[in-house]
């Protein structure tokens, strides 16, 4: 029910934004707003974290969707429009959002989805996969194959991060380095990390030859790019 309900929400966010935000600057407060918004579920989270650990030092993220619902919080509310970094942490988003949706994996902590744990992390999850649909849907970040690689560098960045919290601060375990991403699967942190990467550049692929098929071009056209810088 919850899914169903944050699916019809989420959607419906989308296309009024789409509906009455016809300018940038109107589109730039949209994503303000709701990257506000998941600021303040990603927070609500973590210090519930923190309480329950009992530790100051789990305020930190250590998830692959913490890091990433905290950072596109952020993102939002200070990186301009089609900055470099929405090019990594949008599709993160996407991948995190969509896949926790589709299995939350922590549901199980209490019997009501309305324990705060539960729902604040359930909260960000959604948030966080319903701005980066906005992001992309609004032309806030227009997916191109000349900023691909964004997303492995920022993939690299996060795992620094992981080892720096388990190396330095003496976590269990970060970023899923020693855990797959679901118990019992092949879904290690390097093995989803390759599927991605391939399948975000083929995307960009088909993306970028839709474009230019429109435009008249062709993708790796070299005769055409010379005549162009002629």
């Amino acid at each position: 029910m919850f899914l169903l309900v944050s699916i019809v929400i989420g959607v419906a966010s989308v296309v009024l934004i789409k509906l009455f935000c016809k300018t940038d600057k109107s589109i730039s407060i949209a994503i303000k707003v709701y990257s506000a918004f998941l600021f303040c579920w990603i927070v609500a989270n973590r210090i519930l974290i923190a309480v329950r650990d009992h530790s100051v030092l789990s305020f930190i993220p250590n998830t692959f969707c913490g890091i990433t619902s905290l950072s596109l919080a952020i993102v939002g509310l200070f990186a301009k429009k089609d900055a470099g970094i929405w090019h990594w942490i949008t599709y993160c988003g996407l991948l995190g959002g969509f896949l926790t949706m589709l299995y939350p994996d922590f549901i199980g902590q209490a019997q009501s989805i309305f324990y705060p744990l539960t729902i604040t992390g359930l909260m960000h999850h959604t948030v966080m996969f319903f701005l980066c649909v906005t992001v992309i849907a609004t032309g806030y970040m227009r997916p191109s194959l000349k900023k691909w690689a964004w997303l492995p560098l920022g993939l690299s960045l996060m795992m620094c991060f992981g080892v720096f919290l388990i190396t330095a601060l003496h976590f269990g375990d970060a970023m899923y380095i020693y855990e797959p991403l679901i118990e019992g699967t092949i879904f290690t942190w390097w093995f989803t990390g390759i599927i991605f990467l391939i399948l975000h550049l083929g995307a960009l692929l088909v993306i970028e030859y839709v474009r230019l098929r429109k435009s008249g071009k062709r993708l790796f056209n070299k005769s055409e790019e010379k005549a162009e810088q002629k």
